[in-house]
């Protein structure tokens, strides 16, 4: 029962924040769950939300999540979104000191200012990662300070124990748990279904590298490297004489 459970994540974790949505049908169709001790670890961190997006998972589907999510955290200046891929790459950077705390970085076809003393550069990687870009780093080096202290408190050891302190605390078990009358008032049937047509398998699919199972194929396959089962060529660790 998906509403029990979410009273009782909320009762045991104070300052959770549930939500469940159905269809015009009166059926599941999201679920919103943001656990408490997570809520107030993330004030200790820099307000950023790596989204990791699937493509099954429609704009509905976030338009809601965002909603709810928006509940705990409010849309703020300093507030970012951030789906990123970044490559690190070695580059040879000329820099030249302006003053005591600003620089000018360049690359071959490029040119960046930097001010360590207000960590930001005009590539902005800086001030939006909070830790030195290439180019802070290049600059830090010219005056042989170290990079790392340029580094935002959002990033330190300490503050990621404080943010991490907090246990997220089980449910338990939900049938002998006492809730509101109205519980089950809340319950909703799963969503509809569409029945994948062919036959159902039998067998579930293998994972790459998974052998020894009884019954299965796997259980005789022998590394073609030393011959021996329990492993293939890839992870072979056997000395060969």
């Amino acid at each position: 029962n998906l509403s029990r459970w979410l009273y009782k994540i909320t009762e045991t974790n104070p300052g959770s924040l549930t939500y469940q949505h159905v269809d015009a049908a009166g059926k599941f169709k999201y679920a919103f769950v943001a656990f408490g001790p997570s809520i107030r670890g993330f004030s200790l961190m820099r307000r950023v939300i790596a989204v990791d997006v699937v493509d099954a998972e429609n704009g509905a589907s976030w338009k809601w999540f965002f909603r709810g999510l928006s509940q705990k955290i409010p849309d703020a200046s300093d507030l970012v979104f951030k789906l990123v891929s970044r490559l690190g790459a070695a580059m040879l950077l000329n820099v030249y000191q302006v003053d005591r705390s600003e620089f000018e970085v360049k690359n071959e076809t490029m040119k960046f200012v930097v001010d360590l003393e207000k960590r930001h550069c005009t590539c902005n990687v800086f001030d939006i990662d909070k830790i030195p870009c290439i180019h802070a780093i290049a600059a830090a080096k010219h005056i042989k300070r170290d990079e790392n202290r340029f580094v935002d408190a959002s990033h330190l050891t300490e503050t990621w124990a404080k943010a991490y302190a907090e246990s997220i605390h089980p449910g338990g078990e939900l049938s002998t748990s006492t809730y509101p009358e109205n519980i089950d008032e809340l319950s909703c049937p799963p969503p509809a279904t569409k029945k994948k047509s062919g036959r159902p398998p039998t067998k579930r699919k293998r994972s790459v590298g998974e052998f020894g199972v009884p019954g299965s194929k796997s259980q005789s396959h022998k590394c073609s490297r030393c011959g021996t089962g329990g492993h293939n060529k890839i992870t072979c660790q056997r000395p060969i004489g």
